[in-house]
C-alpha cells in the first residue's frame, strides 16, 4: 500500500461523517467577478461555482509532502510519536494542511498545536467527550480561513480556560465565552481595521477587526478549550450587495470520543445536528438569533453566491468563498443553505411581490451614524433609527412599504431623499448628514 494510502487509512477512521476526500474531477472555475479587498460590501455580486476543490494532480504532491514530511525536525517525532492521540491529530494535519502551509508551519509549530488541542480536550470533560471526527475537523486546525498563521492556542487557552474552568457544560462554557471574548481581547468592528482576514493577534493589536476578523477571534477562543467551532458566512445577500462571515458552533451529544470510533450514518445526522449559529456580538436572545438570519433564509438554493456556507478543514468538494480572494480554493466548504432556511420555518421570501424595502444608513462625514429618520409614502409615516459604526456594515435598518403607494420621502432633519419603489426590491438611502 502506498505511504500516503497508510497515512490516510490511519488518521481518517472515524471521519466517514465529514468524507473529506470526496475527491471529483473539478469544473474549471469561473474567474470571479469581484476584485481583492472589496469586503465588507462588493460592488457587484461575486461569481461562486460549485466545484470540486480537489486537483488531480492534489494526489502525487501529498504523496510527495508525506513522503517529506516524514524525514523533517518536528514532523518525524510527531509521526512516531507513542501517543496514539497525537499520531493520529498528525496524521490528520498532515494530509488536510493547505499546500501553501506546508514549508510555512514548521512541524514544531503543529506540535505545539496538537500538544494545546489536546491539553484542553482532557482538561475540560465536556471536551473530552466531544466526538473525535469532529474534534480532528472542528477544534485541532490551527486556522480558520486563509488569515496569517498565529500561535495562538496558549494564549487563548490561559485566557478562555481560566473563563470557564467552572463551567458544567459545553454550553455553559460556550456562553461565558462569547458573553465576554470582547471584554477579554480589546477588539470591536470596525470598516476601518487593516484587512478583512485579520489573524487573532493582529486583530487585537489593532483593537478593531471586520465581521471575518470578528468570526476568526470567536472560533479561535471556542476551539482553544475543546470546543468544535468554525466559520460560517454568505458571499452575497439575495436582495442587495454585501457579505457577512459569523460562526457555528457545536455543542451536540457527547459520543465516539476516541482515535478508534466507529461512525454510523445515525451518530453522523446527529452530529450535524449540533451545530448553533452565533457572532462575537451575539444575539440577547441566544443561540440561533442574529440580525442576519431572516437574509440568511432567503438564500436562493439556485444561486451559490448567495447560499450559506460552513468551513471545514477536511476536503469536501466545495470550496468555502472569500470575497477578498474569491480565486482561492484553499478553505474547503459546505453547503449549510438548508439547515438555516429550517433554522427560521422554511425558505423566506426575501421582499414579497407587492412590497419595496428601504434599506437606510445616515452619515456624518464618513461614519456611519445612529439617526432618527421618518420614511413617509402618501398619508403614512414611520420613525425609525439608523445604525451607527459599532453595527456591521451590513445590518441596516429596514422600513417595508407598498410598492404601488407612490414615491417614499426619507427625511433626517435637514436632509430629504425621494426614492420610487420598486417592486420585490431592496432600495438602499444613504442621507449624508451635516
Amino acid at each position: 500500500m502506498p505511504l500516503l494510502s497508510r497515512v490516510l487509512a490511519f488518521c481518517l477512521v472515524g471521519m466517514a461523517s465529514i468524507n473529506p476526500l470526496a475527491a471529483a474531477t473539478p469544473a474549471a472555475p469561473k474567474a470571479p467577478s469581484l476584485p481583492a479587498e472589496t469586503c465588507p460590501v462588493p460592488d457587484e455580486r461575486p461569481e461562486v461555482t460549485y466545484k470540486a476543490n480537489i486537483d488531480p494532480k492534489e494526489t502525487a504532491a501529498t504523496e510527495a509532502w508525506v513522503k517529506e514530511a516524514s524525514m523533517l525536525p518536528g514532523w518525524k517525532e510527531l509521526l512516531n510519536s507513542p501517543d496514539v492521540e497525537t499520531r493520529h491529530c498528525a496524521n490528520f494535519l498532515l494530509v488536510t494542511m493547505p499546500a501553501s502551509d506546508r514549508h510555512k508551519v514548521t512541524g514544531e509549530t503543529i506540535a505545539e498545536n496538537i500538544r494545546l488541542a489536546l491539553a484542553a480536550r482532557h482538561r475540560f470533560p465536556w471536551a473530552q467527550q466531544v466526538p473525535w471526527p469532529i474534534f480532528l475537523n472542528d477544534v485541532l486546525p490551527y486556522a480558520c480561513l486563509d488569515e496569517a498563521r498565529d500561535p495562538w492556542r496558549a494564549d487563548f487557552l490561559k485566557r478562555f480556560g481560566d473563563m470557564v474552568k467552572d463551567a458544567g457544560s459545553r454550553d455553559a462554557a460556550a456562553k461565558l465565552i462569547n458573553a465576554k471574548i470582547q471584554d477579554e481581547v480589546g477588539v470591536k468592528y470596525s470598516t476601518r481595521r487593516r484587512a478583512a482576514n485579520q489573524s487573532p493577534s493582529d486583530s487585537m493589536r489593532q483593537g478593531l477587526a471586520s465581521c471575518s476578523g470578528l468570526s476568526i477571534l470567536l472560533c479561535d477562543a471556542f476551539r482553544s478549550v475543546g470546543i468544535p467551532a468554525r466559520i460560517a458566512g454568505v458571499p452575497t445577500w439575495v436582495t442587495v450587495n454585501g457579505n457577512h462571515n459569523w460562526v457555528e458552533v457545536w455543542l451536540g451529544a457527547d459520543g465516539a470520543p476516541k482515535p478508534d470510533s466507529e461512525v454510523t450514518p445515525l451518530l453522523a445526522l446527529q452530529w450535524q445536528a449540533g451545530w448553533r449559529v452565533t457572532e462575537y456580538n451575539p444575539d440577547a436572545k441566544g443561540w440561533n438569533h442574529a440580525w442576519f438570519m431572516e437574509r440568511a433564509a432567503a438564500a436562493d438554493p439556485a444561486k451559490p453566491e448567495t447560499w450559506i456556507y460552513a468551513t471545514s478543514w477536511a476536503r469536501t468538494g466545495l470550496t468555502f468563498p472569500m470575497v477578498w480572494n474569491l480565486r482561492s480554493t484553499q478553505v474547503h466548504g459546505l453547503d449549510r443553505t438548508a439547515a438555516y432556511h429550517a433554522l427560521t420555518g422554511g425558505r423566506k421570501v426575501p421582499v414579497a411581490p407587492d412590497k419595496t424595502h428601504i434599506a437606510l444608513r445616515a452619515y456624518r462625514g464618513d461614519r456611519r451614524v445612529a439617526a432618527e429618520v421618518t420614511v413617509s409614502q402618501g398619508t403614512t409615516t414611520q420613525s425609525v433609527t439608523t445604525k451607527g459604526e459599532d453595527k456591521d456594515l451590513n445590518d441596516v435598518t429596514r422600513v417595508e412599504v407598498p410598492a404601488a403607494g407612490g414615491k417614499v420621502t426619507v427625511q433626517s432633519g435637514d436632509v430629504i431623499r425621494t426614492v420610487t419603489p420598486e417592486a420585490g426590491k431592496e432600495l438602499t438611502i444613504e442621507l449624508r448628514l451635516p
